[in-house]
């Protein structure tokens, strides 16, 4: 699922990872507002906050790259 962040489509199916270095992932549930809820996977505390609170204070978010696989490299070396 994707949804709109001040105009930035943010992925929700992926861990998104904000300016400050903490991983977030959506809960798969909603605020009362309609904000996606994000759960933090690597803080001390488990901290859930609406996507755009998220944003506000930790930083614009991207997506986590994905690491390649051997498969992926297999692909790339048999297209050269």
């Amino acid at each position: 699922m994707t949804t709109d962040l001040d105009g930035t489509p943010v992925d929700l199916d992926r861990v998104q990872v904000a300016l400050d270095g903490s991983r977030w992932l959506w809960t798969c549930d909603i605020s009362d507002a309609g904000d996606p809820l994000m759960q933090r996977l690597d803080g001390p505390v488990p901290t859930v906050l609406a996507l755009p609170t998220v944003g506000i204070t930790h930083g614009p978010l991207l997506a986590e790259q994905e690491r390649p696989t051997a498969a992926m490299y297999r692909q790339v070396l048999e297209a050269a």
